[in-house]
C-alpha cells in the first residue's frame, strides 16, 4: 500500500547514544547508524518495544543497530502488521478486494484522460496493459508505485519485517492485522475517489515526484533524521488530495486505535513484545505510542 512507503519520526537521535552505550557497544568501534525510530512502553510486567519501519528495503539498510537487535532477541514475540510469509492470505485478499468483477475491465471504468496517463506510465515501466486490466484503480496505483520503488532499488523482499524474521529464528510471530482487513480498507473509496487516487499517483509518477519523495524519505529513515521525516510527512498529509485524505481518515485514524488495542491485549500475561510497524503509526497526537500512554503505559522515546 502507498501509505506503507511513507515514513516518519518525531525527534532526531535524542538519547539513542546513551542507550547504545547501555547495550555494551564500544563507542570507539565504527557505529552502525541509527535508523527509523524506537520507543519502549511499559506497564507493570508488560514491555513493548516499538520500532518504526519501512516496508521495502535494500542491502545498505543492514545490519540494524545493536539496541534494536538486542531488544528483538530479548522479546518473547515478534509482532508485525502482517505476516509477510502468509502469501495465500494475501492472494485471497487481493482477489476479494483489488479486482474488478468480470467481465469488467479497467478501460470501462476510467476516463479517457486517466487511461491516457495510465498507458504512459505502463509504457515507461514496461508493464503490459493486460497485467492490470482486471484490477481496481487503487490497486493499479499501488502496484505502479511498488514497481517504481523496485526499479529504484527498494524491494519488499529486503523490507525490515523480512529481515527481523530472518534474525529471530524460532521466535513466535504475531500479526496485528489480516491482509483481508488491510486491503478491505480501500473498499471505502467509491468509484470517483478511486479514479482520482489513481490519477494522483499517475501524475506524481510522470513528473518524478514519487521517486524523489521516496528517495528523500528512505534516506531520512536510514539516518533516523526525525526532523526531516516529520517535515516530509506533514507536507504530504496536508495536501488537498484524495490520497492525503484517505491516509489521514482511514489508514491512520481508523487503524491506530485498533493497533494500540491489539498490542495492549498481548501484554495480558506479562510478556515482552518487539513490535515493528510502519513508522507513520508512531507519530502525532493520536499515534500508537500516544494511545498506549492513554492506556496507562509509561512510554519512552529512545531515539
Amino acid at each position: 500500500m502507498r501509505i506503507a512507503l511513507i515514513v516518519i519520526s518525531l525527534v532526531l537521535l535524542g538519547c539513542g547514544h546513551a542507550l547504545v552505550r547501555a547495550a555494551n557497544v564500544n563507542p570507539a568501534t565504527p557505529a552502525i547508524p541509527l535508523r527509523g525510530t524506537l520507543y519502549r512502553a511499559t506497564q507493570q510486567d508488560h514491555t513493548v518495544w516499538l520500532f518504526g519501519t519501512v516496508h521495502v528495503g535494500q542491502a545498505s539498510f543492514y545490519p540494524l543497530e545493536p539496541i534494536v537487535m538486542r531488544a528483538l532477541a530479548e522479546a518473547d514475540q515478534l509482532v508485525l502488521e502482517l505476516d509477510p510469509t502468509d502469501q495465500p492470505a494475501l492472494q485471497a485478499a487481493f482477489a476479494r478486494h483489488a479486482t474488478l468483477v468480470p467481465p469488467q475491465t479497467i478501460g470501462q471504468v476510467l476516463s479517457t484522460e486517466t487511461q491516457r496517463q495510465l498507458q504512459q506510465v505502463l509504457d515507461r515501466l514496461g508493464v503490459m496493459p493486460s497485467a492490470v486490466a482486471g484490477m481496481q484503480p487503487w490497486a493499479i496505483a499501488n502496484l505502479l508505485l511498488a514497481t517504481t520503488l523496485e526499479r529504484s532499488g527498494y524491494a519488499r523482499e529486503q523490507g525490515i519485517e523480512t529481515y527481523l524474521q530472518q534474525h529471530a529464528p524460532g521466535k513466535p510471530v504475531v500479526a496485528l492485522e489480516s491482509a483481508d482487513y488491510q486491503l478491505g480498507l480501500f473498499d471505502e473509496l467509491d468509484a470517483t475517489q478511486q479514479e482520482q487516487y489513481l490519477l494522483e499517483c499517475l501524475e506524481s509518477l510522470l513528473n518524478g515526484k514519487s521517486a524523489q519523495q521516496a528517495a528523500t524519505m528512505m534516506d531520512a529513515w536510514g539516518r533516523a533524521d526525525g526532523a526531516a521525516l516529520q517535515r516530509l510527512i506533514e507536507e504530504e498529509l496536508a495536501e488537498s488530495t484524495v490520497t492525503a485524505h484517505f491516509t489521514r481518515r482511514v489508514l491512520l485514524d481508523q487503524r491506530n486505535p485498533r493497533l494500540a488495542a491489539s498490542i495492549a491485549r498481548l501484554g495480558q500475561h506479562g510478556t515482552t513484545q518487539f513490535v515493528a510497524i510502519g513508522l507513520l503509526h508512531l507519530t502525532g497526537p493520536d499515534s500508537v505510542p500516544s494511545l498506549l500512554a492513554r492506556r496507562g503505559y509509561r512510554v519512552e522515546k529512545i531515539y
